[in-house]
């Protein structure tokens, strides 16, 4: 006779606690595979994000320039990041100072919800204000008696490139080998340029974290240093390639770029007091530092139409090598780069990895604003192609004349409405000209390397599948074909020279070679 199996009390005890022991594996099993990055962020920033302040000196290869800091603040609910720069530059026979500062509020799961950035020197002073709503931003910029606005549309809800060490450190993104690809409000002005992301290696950084005064002199030296291990994060976004290392909690420990600024995490006394006090013995260095910086559009600038290849060798003025992986993220268009050359081809290099999708949104090219609507009705009255940009460029140089000064537009409208911009007013009024006629388009800024000099320089990319890729024009210089002595560096900001030194601080370019007649 078959008798069933009763357990005794204890038995069945044990029996109890291994169904609910397996059960709430399923249960955790289950949430964390239905817990969005959202929610992961939420929880992951609530217990690890504390208020502080990192400090760094910033470099030009071996010589310090500047200094800056990044802020976290907890608010209820979110947070507020901050940044501030300060770089001394050439101003006639000794320097000057300017400054940037950059707010983020975020919210409770690190999104963007506004920005404001304020960029100050002497005799001018200009404030962005940046307001999230959805898949929009709305963009307020007021330069001196200047005051515009801008829209710009995204599929996705844009980042800013503040937010970017904390959404990996906390989204457990910071394993080497991850990649992604974001949206991202980058650059000064900002563009927003999808941008890639990459995380390599973790390496043990040493830093000083407390400074003491001593000698006669009452110089601070280093009393202490600390160590924290951080990974090796590549962003490629609209201000151009950068490498980070982040620690675990998102704090950045470094920022390196191809050959410009370089920030090295330090006390805040070693980066800012000392550095005043004996600034005024640091002069020659720091001017012997940084290259001779001008606007390539500004009167007595080499006048340049050559379009045939050119060759640049690559080095940093302090003679240490170039990071060639950064470097080869200038590829692009009609650049390519091998080792520590840039080759800058008459017609684009190649399309692999690029496409539509890179034109980057930004709110100082108004392409949707009545105004802009209304000339390119006028100046398009058919189909605009590679064979009609001509005409089209020559009825576009009627609209507004090039003024390098820094009070003249900045954006498309501006200079529209003053018939007068920047380079920077002038390339972006002919983007949005384009984009509003359906002709994809992009604002970028780069260089003009000419005797030791780098003269700073917007012009526009235009997509061509029949080209072959971003082809490259001048509408400043009114150039179909821009010359190829431009060497590209971002999909955003400005070409103002100093605010273009964080990405040149440390380079020499140097001409090689070139096909053809010059």
């Amino acid at each position: 006779m078959l008798e069933l199996y009763r357990p005794s009390r204890r038995a069945a005890g044990a029996i109890a606690v291994l169904f609910a022991w397996i059960a709430s594996l399923g249960w955790l099993a289950a949430r964390r595979l239905s817990k969005t990055e959202a929610t992961t962020l939420s929880s992951e920033a609530t217990l690890r994000l504390a208020p502080g302040t990192v400090w760094y000196a910033l470099y030009a290869g071996t010589t310090q320039v500047g200094n800056a800091a990044i802020t976290l603040d907890t608010l209820s609910p979110g947070y507020r990041v901050s940044e501030a720069v300060m770089i001394e530059r050439q101003d006639g026979a000794g320097l000057a100072r300017s400054t940037r500062r950059t707010e983020a509020w975020l919210g409770a799961t690190l999104n963007l919800e506004r920005l404001h950035s304020g960029y100050s020197r002497a005799g001018r002073k200009t404030d962005w204000n940046i307001a999230v709503a959805g898949d929009t931003i709305t963009a307020h910029f007021v330069s001196g008696a200047t005051r515009t606005q801008g829209r710009s549309h995204f599929t996705e809800a844009p980042t800013t490139s503040i937010a970017i060490p904390y959404r990996l450190a906390l989204g457990g993104g910071l394993a080497p080998g991850r990649t992604r690809t974001v949206r991202l409000l980058d650059g000064w002005p900002v563009g927003a340029a999808v941008a890639q992301i990459s995380v390599a290696r973790d390496s043990e950084l040493k830093f000083a974290d407390s400074a003491r005064v001593e000698g006669v002199d009452h110089h601070w030296v280093v009393a202490h240093t600390d160590s924290v291990r951080a990974f090796s994060v590549t962003v490629n976004g609209a201000s151009g390639p950068r490498r980070l290392w982040v620690d675990h909690r998102g704090a950045v420990s470094g920022i390196e770029t191809p050959f410009g600024l370089h920030w090295v995490r330090t006390d805040f006394d070693l980066s800012e007091s000392e550095f005043r006090k004996t600034l005024p013995e640091r002069t020659d260095a720091i001017r012997a530092a940084v290259p001779t910086m001008t606007q390539f559009a500004a009167p007595g600038s080499p006048r340049d139409t050559a379009t045939t290849e050119r060759r640049f060798l690559v080095q940093h003025r302090d003679g240490s090598p170039v990071d060639t992986t950064l470097l080869h993220l200038l590829s692009g268009g009609r650049q390519t780069v091998h080792g520590d050359t840039i080759t800058v081809h008459a017609v684009p290099a190649t399309m692999i990895g690029e496409s539509i999708r890179d034109m980057a949104p930004d709110p100082m090219v108004q392409q949707d604003a009545g105004a802009i609507g209304t000339v390119q009705r006028r100046l398009v009255s058919e189909p605009l192609n590679r064979e009609r940009l001509p005409g089209f460029m020559a009825a576009f140089r009627t609209l507004a004349r090039v003024d390098t000064s820094t009070a003249a537009p900045e954006d498309a409208l501006g200079t529209l409405g003053a018939k007068v911009g920047r380079p920077d007013g002038v390339t972006r009024l002919f983007v949005a000209l384009l984009r509003a006629s359906g002709i994809p388009a992009r604002y970028v800024v780069g260089v003009y390397p000419h005797n030791g000099t780098m003269l700073t320089h917007a012009w526009a990319e235009i997509w061509s599948e029949t080209a072959g890729g971003w082809y490259a024009v001048d509408p400043v210089s009114g150039a179909v074909s821009a010359n190829t002595g431009l060497i590209r560096l971002a999909l955003g900001g400005s070409s103002h020279p100093e605010e273009m030194l964080a990405l040149l601080a440390n380079a020499r370019l140097t001409e090689i070679g070139r096909k053809g007649k010059r």
